[in-house]
């Protein structure tokens, strides 16, 4: 090999070896700025969701005093008790201002619903006298309980009647399957029925307990 060929093979060694040093230098500044571009865009991904997040917590914060005035009726329509002193108080209101005389109310414990599944129940029979109208108007307020009475003063609550059996001296006609007539009055008008109503409301299930709520009379 002559001189002209050595010198033509060591130059491109060195530039082969510059080359190799070159990519071995600029290979990690490669991966260090695509690393760089990566993290850009997630920080800017998360940027552009904390800013909708943002956004969503605004438009919430504009609602504020109707979400809470929802919670508020979601807790009493739902309770985590049976809530039985408030229920009674629904009920009797309702009496109230259908013109009935609200005469026993008397809950079940409470269990696993079946009409509204992830709830616990409690099943309730109630007995109120008055006439006929008046007995109407009583059921009608009944399933539109959830609209409160005084929401002030009794939350709402959400409530379903499942039978209604009406008796009037010796006379009994039933609805809803019931077949308990509640007894007769003596001192009761030949126009004045009595009711024996069997309904349902309802509370969170967590708080429902093998121990049954007792019997209350109302006068």
């Amino acid at each position: 090999m002559t001189r002209r060929q050595e010198l033509l093979v060591f130059g491109a060694v060195a530039v082969v070896a510059v080359v190799a040093g070159l990519l071995l230098l600029v290979r990690p500044k490669q991966q260090a700025v695509a690393e760089a571009r990566a993290d850009q865009r997630g920080a800017v991904a998360e940027s552009q969701s904390l800013r909708d997040q943002i956004t969503a917590l605004e438009a919430l914060k504009a609602k504020q005093d109707v979400l809470r005035r929802e919670v508020r009726q979601a807790r009493g329509e739902f309770p985590a008790t049976p809530a039985l002193p408030a229920l009674l108080d629904a009920l009797k209101d309702s009496a109230d201002q259908a013109g009935v005389d609200l005469t026993s109310v008397a809950p079940a414990p409470p269990k696993p619903s079946t009409t509204a599944p992830g709830l616990a129940e409690i099943s309730v029979s109630v007995n109120v006298t008055g006439g006929y109208f008046e007995v109407q108007d009583y059921l009608s307020r009944l399933e539109d309980l959830v609209k409160g009475t005084d929401p002030d003063r009794v939350p709402p609550r959400s409530l379903l009647v499942r039978a209604v059996n009406l008796s009037s001296g010796g006379a009994s006609s039933g609805t809803g399957g019931s077949t308990a007539t509640a007894p007769a009055s003596g001192s009761a008008s030949p126009s004045e029925l009595q009711a024996s109503i069997t309904l349902v409301t309802f509370q969170l299930p967590r708080a429902a307990s093998a121990g049954g709520p007792a019997g209350t009379q109302a006068g």
